[in-house]
């Protein structure tokens, strides 16, 4: 039996579209992290308490807990890399998700639940982290999910939205309760920056009073290579603890370039 040209071609196309939708479907389905509609899971144990469960050590949960909280975050300029942070009110958390473009599965605002039975958590830079368990010869107290299997056993997002606004405070109010977590510091001053005065690295301000504060840029960042201001600014990131420069102090990670403004 031979088909008929004009009939054969068409049905081709068809074929041909309905193979690229398919596709398509499955990029999006994999693309898309578990999200609910409904109300949120029920959280039994607030990110401080966790932290207080933790203290110095890594820990491997085997019980049902789970935290939640919204996202502060966002990978879209670089300077975060694979994870992302979530803040309940009580303390900030940061989660190992080990998965790219996190600002569009994981946007800031967001409400977020971690299911960490089967998680391990510790404490890195001064921040308390959720990931897998880390290798034994790792010098990191935890590792990434990776996959998204593991990211969908754990983690739901939820379409339940409300930004997190940053905590003032002046630079001798930085403690370790608030690392993990989104704080602002005004009237800071620019005293040290990498060769060329640009972002990439560890550059370190002051205040009015002579009290110091650091702040990181991946080389990676969108803008790591752009100049550091010279005036008086005003800067919003994660908290870290850490050491600059053989000094131990305390470290703002920004999300965005814009993270620093001019302060008037």
């Amino acid at each position: 039996m031979h088909t008929n040209k004009r009939l054969a071609r068409p049905l081709r196309s068809v074929m041909v579209a309905v193979l690229c939708a398919l596709t398509l479907l499955a990029c999006r389905e994999f693309d898309t992290p578990e999200v609910e509609q409904s109300l949120p899971e029920r959280v039994n144990v607030s990110i401080a308490h966790l932290r207080e469960m933790v203290g110095e050590r890594t820990v491997h949960f085997e019980q049902d807990l789970v935290i939640g909280g919204y996202v502060t975050t966002s990978d879209r300029e670089g300077n975060f890399y694979r994870t992302f942070c979530i803040d309940d009110g009580t303390a900030g958390v940061e989660i190992m998700a080990g998965m790219y473009d996190l600002h569009r599965l994981y946007p800031e605002g967001y409400y977020v639940t971690v299911r960490l039975n089967g998680c391990s958590a510790g404490v890195h830079n001064g921040v308390l982290q959720v990931g897998t368990r880390a290798a034994a010869y790792s010098n990191y107290p935890t590792d990434y999910f990776y996959s998204k299997v593991l990211i969908d056993k754990h983690l739901t997002r939820y379409d339940l939205i409300s930004p997190v606004a940053p905590i003032p405070l002046r630079v001798e109010q930085l403690a370790e309760e608030y690392c993990g977590r989104m704080v602002n510091v005004s009237s800071l001053k620019l005293v040290a920056a990498p060769e060329g005065g640009i972002w990439s690295g560890y550059c370190t301000f002051a205040d009015e009073k002579g009290h110091r504060v650091a702040v990181y840029c991946s080389p990676y960042a969108d803008f790591a290579q752009q100049e550091v201001p010279t005036e008086r600014v005003s800067i919003t990131g994660i908290l870290q603890y850490g050491v600059v420069d053989g000094e131990e102090m305390y470290v703002l990670k920004m999300r965005y370039e814009s993270d620093c403004g001019i302060y008037n």
